[in-house]
C-alpha cells in the first residue's frame, strides 16, 4: 500500500516534535533538579507526592501537640515534686509537735508555718501556662481554687487528651481534683494547722499518718506523669522516623536522578538529530525520484 508523501512528512515532523519535547523536559529536570514540575509530567507520582505532603503536614501538627503536652507534663512534674516536699515538711512538723516536749507556743508558731504550706499548695493548684490553668481540668480558663472562694467550689475534674498520631490520643495532665483533692493533701495540711492552733496533741499525731498517705498518693501521680512523658517520647521518635521515611519517599518521587536525566537527554538528542536527518532526506525526495 502506497503511503502519501504528506503523511510521511507529518509523521516525521511529529517525531521531531516529540523528541524535542523530551529533550526540553530532560533539560528542565537537570536545570531545576526536580523530576516533576507539573502534575502532567507524571500524574501517578504527583498524586503520591500530594498524599505524602498531607501526611507530613499532619505529622507537623502531631509534633506540635507532643511539644505542648511535654511542656504541660514538665510543669506538672515540677509541681508534684514541690508538693511532695511540702507534705514531707508537714510530716516533720506533725512529728515534732506531736510529742510531749511541744508547747502551746511552739504549736502556734508551727500552725502559722503550716498555714503557709496550705497557701503554697493553693498557689500551686493555680499554676498557669499562658492563659491556661494547667490543673483546671476541662475548663482550664478559671483558677481551680479562687482566692475569694468561701467556701471553696469543687475542685475541677477532667484530663486533657491530645492526638499524637492518627487515631491515637494520650492524657497529658491530672486535674486539681486528682492532685489536691483525691490525695487528701490539702485537707491533711488544713487539719494539721487546725490541730496545732487547738493545741490538740492527739490530732497532731494522727496528722502524720494522713500526710504520709497523701505523700504516697502524690508519688503515684509522679509515676503516672513519668509514664505519660515516656509515651510522648516514643510517639515523638516514631514521628521522626516516619517523617524521615516520607521525606525520602517524596525525594525519590520528585527529585531528578542526574545521571539518568543526562543519559536520557543525550539519547533524545540523538533521536532528535536522527529525525531531523531523516526528515531532510524525505523532504529532498521529489516526484522524479518516485518515478524512477
Amino acid at each position: 500500500m502506497r503511503i502519501p508523501n504528506i503523511i510521511l512528512q507529518q509523521r516525521t515532523l511529529e517525531g521531531i516534535q516529540s523528541n524535542l519535547r523530551e529533550v526540553d523536559r530532560a533539560a528542565r529536570e537537570i536545570a531545576s533538579g526536580r523530576r516533576i514540575s507539573a502534575p502532567s509530567d507524571d500524574p501517578a507520582a504527583a498524586r503520591s507526592i500530594l498524599r505524602t505532603n498531607s501526611s507530613l503536614q499532619a505529622n507537623e501538627q502531631f509534633a506540635r501537640n507532643i511539644s505542648s503536652a511535654r511542656t504541660l507534663l514538665d510543669l506538672e512534674d515540677v509541681a508534684l515534686q514541690q508538693m511532695g516536699d511540702v507534705l514531707s515538711r508537714g510530716r516533720e512538723i506533725a512529728l515534732s509537735q506531736g510529742g510531749s516536749t511541744a508547747s502551746t507556743e511552739s504549736r502556734a508558731v508551727a500552725a502559722r508555718e503550716v498555714d503557709g504550706l496550705v497557701e503554697f499548695l493553693r498557689d500551686l493548684a493555680n499554676t498557669r501556662l499562658g492563659e491556661r490553668y494547667i490543673f483546671g481540668g476541662v475548663d482550664a480558663t478559671s483558677p481551680p481554687i479562687p482566692a475569694d472562694g468561701d467556701p471553696p467550689p469543687p475542685l475541677p475534674e477532667g484530663e486533657l487528651a491530645v492526638e499524637i498520631a492518627p487515631g491515637r490520643t494520650t492524657l497529658v495532665n491530672h486535674s486539681a481534683s486528682q492532685i489536691f483533692g483525691a490525695t487528701g493533701a490539702l485537707e491533711a495540711l488544713e487539719d494539721l494547722a487546725r490541730a496545732l492552733r487547738d493545741d490538740d496533741g492527739e490530732v497532731i499525731r494522727a496528722g502524720d499518718g494522713a500526710l504520709s498517705w497523701a505523700h504516697a498518693q502524690v508519688q503515684v501521680l509522679v509515676g503516672e506523669t513519668g509514664s505519660r512523658m515516656s509515651r510522648l517520647d516514643l510517639a515523638a521518635s516514631r514521628l521522626d522516623a516516619m517523617d524521615l521515611t516520607l521525606a525520602e519517599y517524596r525525594s525519590d518521587l520528585e527529585n531528578v536522578d542526574f545521571e539518568e536525566a543526562i543519559s536520557r537527554m543525550a539519547n533524545r538528542q540523538a533521536a532528535y538529530q536522527g529525525a531531523l536527518l531523516a526528515t531532510s532526506k524525505l523532504l529532498s525526495v521529489n516526484l522524479v525520484d518516485y518515478l524512477r
